[in-house]
């Protein structure tokens, strides 16, 4: 389906054509009627003679109307530029013109209306004007048609011209993503609210659940029409009518977008490459300017941030972050259009290239590189640049406000997955780079604990994580596996260490171990808690922290310490003891091992833990498994 736009200077004769063409009056409005003009967006369509129906915008054309203008000309794939015979070209067929250059707008039909009320010499004069002005354009070969409304005069050469134009013309791609661009809204009675508006990106269809943008309301499309008939589907390029379910006239506006049933991502800042007008003199677009941003049927103020101190001049491309007051859900790729507000003038238009910026200024030449690899839009460019700027995204996320379908960012994923470009877990791809980066990392981090604790065979898990909190977990957790799957790192029952470490032990420390081990076995009856242990011997800290780990000693709560001899053998009494009596009280642990209470509950608490013992009342058993 495909649709064309009218534009042109005012009253050229842009609603007579249409009227001539469909027997519809696009002069909706009261206002419209009594003025001869037309004031704000008409639609209409007709069947050609292959029986394909075309849908047909009708702009105003008058000078303080042109974001009316702008608003009818987005989604149109086509446009009937509509010239006087006996004014020739004007200066609002002059900024129609630049505007629809600006959007893209590749194939058209020249109309010279009113040729009824001109002779040949006239007629002669304006066609060569026309042509002059429309040499080294797009439109430079498009059919000229001379017309008579009132005669009647060049209607069916319009109707076949624009049916010799469709086969050239690309039809808009289904991706998956609808979005429609509201450009009416208006209630119906006994129906409800209907917004009108071009759809693209996907299909729509009767009963769907749908989303607007920016209120992310949810309602339901209880009808839909295309070109005045009910339809339980319509397709992108087409003119669409929906009747949304519980929605009021005063929660929608022109420049809202209904979106299907994909997440919504919108940004204040977007980044863009603008084109500024050659038409216009000695203007120049200066850093920190404010403009009127156009895209879709939405119009906002935008705040414009250059890459250069110098100014963007007429006639000149260049790069720039917007920045809006409000977050906008743009794709990538949308054109747009920028004016300012006084005096009132276009002055240029361009690409979004990146929806979704980050807040950023151009003194970092990583930010102008990132858009210089993506203005050419090439899919592969596009997602590793993207993981480049996010460093890791939710799969789901990756281009999800572009112009391409699911599928192809899921096949070009896969090619950079095979070739070892991009690192996936389940859910989130990250960039090659950035993980590389984290890799060394963690084995820098790792060296460092070894380093401040030289006698520490390894660290806890929970440790790393803390210092890694800025990764998702499903990420840290792939980080491990890599570090362990390619033997750089062994885990173990929650502690982090390298496989070759071997214990860095000074001939100092090995005298501290064999004081610290002196003084446990010389109190083994009344064992020291940690805290005494490091207040008798200097430094002891970490050596009674390695000597755990190496299990020379053991540690109960309350920090009490015990060698681990000394500990096996209270341990086996009470296994021997239970064996034969089948439970044990605390009178007569002290009993068996001369010990005051201060020692026994933190000695059968440890044997609680280890499994060995489990309370009953106020006995200890032993756990089935040792009966």
């Amino acid at each position: 389906m495909f649709v064309f736009g009218t534009a042109g200077h005012i009253d050229h004769g842009k609603t007579a054509l249409i009227y001539a063409l469909t027997s519809i009056d696009t002069d909706r409005l009261p206002e419209e009627k009594e003025r001869g003009m037309t004031i704000d967006l008409g639609f209409a369509w007709m069947k050609l003679p292959s029986g394909e129906k075309v849908g047909i915008v009708d702009v105003p054309g008058h000078e303080n109307l042109i974001k009316n203008m702008i608003a009818g000309a987005t989604g149109i794939d086509a446009v009937i530029l509509v010239i006087d015979a006996n004014e020739g070209w004007m200066p609002q067929t002059e900024e129609h013109f630049q505007i629809l250059d600006l959007l893209d707008i590749k194939y058209g039909i020249i109309a010279i209306t009113k040729i009824d009320l001109v002779d040949q010499i006239r007629l002669n004069i304006v066609e060569k004007q026309i042509k002059e002005r429309l040499k080294n354009t797009v439109l430079f070969d498009a059919p000229v048609v001379k017309v008579s409304t009132v005669k009647n005069i060049g209607i069916d050469q319009i109707k076949s011209t624009i049916q010799d134009l469709i086969p050239r013309m690309k039809p808009k791609r289904d991706i998956g993503k609808p979005r429609l661009s509201i450009d009416r809204v208006f209630n119906i009675k006994g129906s409800g609210t209907v917004v009108t508006g071009t759809l693209i990106g996907g299909t729509l269809h009767q009963g769907m659940e749908v989303t607007i943008f920016p209120s992310y309301k949810k309602t339901r499309l209880r009808s839909l029409q295309t070109y005045k008939e009910k339809t339980e589907i319509a397709f992108p390029g087409s003119r669409a009518a929906l009747n949304l379910v519980g929605m009021e006239k005063n929660e929608l506006h022109r420049g809202d977008i209904v979106f299907g049933t994909k997440q919504i991502k919108a940004s204040k800042n977007i980044d863009v490459q603008i084109q500024l007008l050659s038409q216009l003199k000695k203007y120049s677009l200066e850093n920190r300017s404010e403009v009127l941003f156009f895209t879709g049927t939405k119009e906002i103020l935008a705040k414009i941030f250059l890459p250069e101190t110098k100014p963007l001049q007429s006639d000149e491309t260049g790069f720039a972050q917007l920045r809006f007051k409000e977050p906008l859900a743009t794709y990538l790729g949308d054109h747009f259009i920028l004016r300012i507000p006084s005096p009132p003038k276009t002055i240029g238009g361009g690409l979004i290239i990146d929806p979704l910026a980050h807040k950023h200024h151009f003194k970092d030449r990583d930010a102008l590189h990132f858009l210089q690899k993506r203005i050419k839009f090439d899919l592969r460019e596009l997602v590793l640049t993207e993981l480049k700027k996010n460093i890791f995204i939710k799969k789901d996320n990756l281009l999800i406000n572009s112009n391409y379908a699911d599928s192809e960012i899921k096949e070009a994923v896969e090619q950079f997955k095979k070739q070892g470009e991009i690192i996936a877990t389940n859910s989130w791809l990250i960039d090659k780079n950035y993980w590389q980066e984290q890799k060394t990392i963690f084995m820098n981090r790792l060296n460092r604990e070894y380093e401040l604790y030289p006698l520490r065979a390894g660290f806890p898990l929970n440790k790393f994580q803390s210092y890694f909190y800025y990764l998702k977990p499903e990420i840290f957790n792939n980080l491990l596996d890599s570090l362990i799957n390619t033997d750089k790192i062994s885990l173990k029952k929650g502690i982090i260490f390298l496989p070759s470490r071997e214990p860095k032990i000074s001939s100092q420390q090995k005298i501290l171990i064999s004081k610290i081990l002196k003084f446990l076995n010389d109190n083994s009856a009344n064992p020291p808690n940690e805290k005494t242990l490091i207040s008798q011997i200097a430094g002891g800290k970490e050596i009674i922290d390695f000597l755990v780990q190496e299990g020379e000693i053991v540690k109960l709560s309350d920090g009490i310490l015990l060698e681990s001899k000394n500990y096996d053998i209270m341990k086996n009494k009470l296994i021997d003891f239970l064996k034969i009596n089948g439970s044990i009280s605390i009178a007569q642990v002290r009993e068996l091992l001369g010990l005051s209470r201060k020692y026994i509950i933190p000695l059968l608490n440890k044997l609680d833990e280890e499994k060995i013992t489990q309370r009953k009342e106020n006995v200890r058993i032993l756990k089935a498994k040792l009966g």
